[in-house]
Formats: C-alpha cells, sequence, structure tokens
C-alpha cells in the first residue's frame, strides 16, 4: 500500500482484506486514539499520569493521523507521510506512559501499542517499527521521570 492508499476521509474499502490492513488500522487507530485521548485529556478515565497521555493520545489522533493537508504541507516533501508516522510516534510516546504506572498491565494499552507498531511496520518495515519502540521507551523513561520528581506519589501517614 502507497500513502495514497489510504482512504481517509472516505471508509476503508470492503470487505476487509489481509491486504488493506493499513486502511482499517489507520482508521481504528484514528477514532480509538482520538476518543479516548480526548476523554483522558478532560480528566474522565483517570490514572496516574492520564491527562498528560490523554493530550499525546489526541495529538497523535486528531490532528497527525489523519494526514491532514495543511500539516502535510508544512512538514514539506513526504509531510503525508511523516505526519502519519509523527501521530504514532505521539500515540506509542502516550503509552509509554502508561506502561511506567501501575496500568502497565492493561490490555488494551498493549493492543493498542501493537496496532501502531503494525501500521508503521507495513508503512516503513522494521525500521519503522525500531524508531516506534524507541518512541514507547522515551515515554515509559518519560512517565517514570514525570512520577519521581514531578509527581511523586503521596507518603501516607499511619497513625499508631
Amino acid at each position: 500500500m502507497v500513502v495514497s492508499d489510504l482512504p481517509f476521509p472516505s471508509p476503508p474499502p470492503w470487505p476487509p482484506t489481509w491486504e488493506k490492513r493499513q486502511a482499517y488500522l489507520h482508521w481504528w487507530l484514528l477514532l480509538f486514539m482520538t476518543g479516548v485521548g480526548a476523554l483522558k485529556a478532560a480528566g474522565f478515565l483517570r490514572h496516574d499520569l492520564s491527562q498528560i497521555v490523554g493530550v499525546l493520545e489526541f495529538v497523535g489522533g486528531a490532528l497527525l493521523l489523519p494526514r491532514w493537508s495543511a500539516i502535510a504541507t508544512a512538514l514539506g516533501k513526504g509531510g503525508s507521510e511523516l505526519s502519519l508516522r509523527a501521530g504514532c510516534w505521539f500515540i506509542l510516546c502516550g503509552l509509554g506512559m502508561i506502561v511506567s504506572t501501575r496500568k502497565r498491565k492493561s490490555p488494551v494499552c498493549w493492543s493498542q501499542t501493537v496496532l501502531c507498531l503494525e501500521l508503521l511496520r507495513s508503512r516503513g518495515g522494521n525500521t519503522a517499527v525500531l524508531v516506534g519502540v524507541m518512541m514507547l521507551m522515551a515515554g515509559t523513561a518519560a512517565g517514570c521521570l514525570l512520577q519521581e520528581f514531578v509527581f511523586p506519589p503521596t507518603a501516607t501517614l499511619k497513625v499508631a
């Protein structure tokens, strides 16, 4: 599939086929990460670092994944593909922050991580996956630092 094969804003082709999985991954991540990101950023679906994660997921899903022409043009030659990859990177960074919290065992988090990495792999091969994994690790490191130094857990006092 080439860049123009992602049909957004038209729906993905029917019936679904393995060869057209990129279109379905693109649409799923766009809708799911935009919706969940907006809810987290607005203070719903609360967990550690949820509002920061929500902003990253929303920006990745709503602004970058759709490959809006204004953003793609501003990014220059290859801007459409770069916008798509940057959307995945923002989402993976946010998911990495979730990995740094007690929600790290969430199957939802890991399933979206796998879908992002598969979209990157299908568009750019193993090198794109490596960059995606590095963004996931950067998000995890950022989440650990934020929890340690910016939002440290409050100590509870035990009354004897």
